[in-house]
């Protein structure tokens, strides 16, 4: 299945290479810390994560539904010194059989997904027993600040100029319901990042 969003295909691959330099490459390379084995990317975009892959990973499989992302990502696919196959998939239909993964990692993702519930179970799908969720998403501010409102209203605006993306998900429940234990993710606010995107979270859900 492909996605077609050519434009803010080549205003995200800009962002990502900013981010490179202003501090977020930190924060992918926190994300990943334990992952292991054969990791499963979810949304690769430009391929900036390949760069910050943990040594315990043995291969990986990268999942972007974006054919110009997939065309971006390709020279890092190439040079990264592990094993990677990129395939054309949505987060709520992935193209793995169950229990195939060791670790998987989802960054800047499940803002975009249409149904962030259908995707977390597919995660929880294809993740082998014991095998580890790496998160890196802009979440929805906390209820009662000012922040939050401005999230709620403009939202729709966002939505429509970011290929879909929101600013209102609530990852970590949306994650609980799945039947992830999400008590080692950790709120954080990335500074650097324009305000409504700025409320994160990071950490390993298992």
């Amino acid at each position: 299945m492909t996605v077609a969003h050519p434009f803010f295909a080549v205003v995200y691959t800009g962002v990502a290479a900013l981010g490179e330099h202003t501090g977020y490459g930190r924060r992918r390379a926190e994300a990943l810390a334990g992952a292991h084995g054969r990791l499963l990317i979810v949304g690769l975009g430009p391929g900036r994560d390949l760069a910050h892959l943990p040594t315990g990973v043995t291969d990986v499989v990268a999942v972007e539904p974006e054919p110009s992302m997939r065309a971006y990502s390709a020279p890092r696919v190439r040079r990264t010194p592990v094993p990677v196959w990129l395939v054309g998939g949505v987060a709520e239909a992935l193209p793995l059989p169950a229990d195939s993964v060791d670790a998987i990692l989802v960054s800047l993702v499940l803002c975009s997904v249409p149904d962030p519930a259908r995707a977390a179970g597919e995660f929880r799908r294809v993740l082998r027993r014991g095998g580890t969720l790496h998160v890196l998403e802009h979440v929805h501010a906390s209820p009662g600040s000012r922040l939050r409102l401005w999230q709620d209203r403009l939202d729709p605006m966002w939505s429509r100029l970011a290929a879909g993306c929101h600013v209102t998900r609530d990852t970590r429940r949306v994650l609980l319901d799945a039947g992830f234990d999400t008590s080692q993710l950790l709120d954080t606010t990335v500074r650097l990042a324009p305000a409504l995107v700025s409320p994160h979270v990071i950490g390993t859900a298992r």
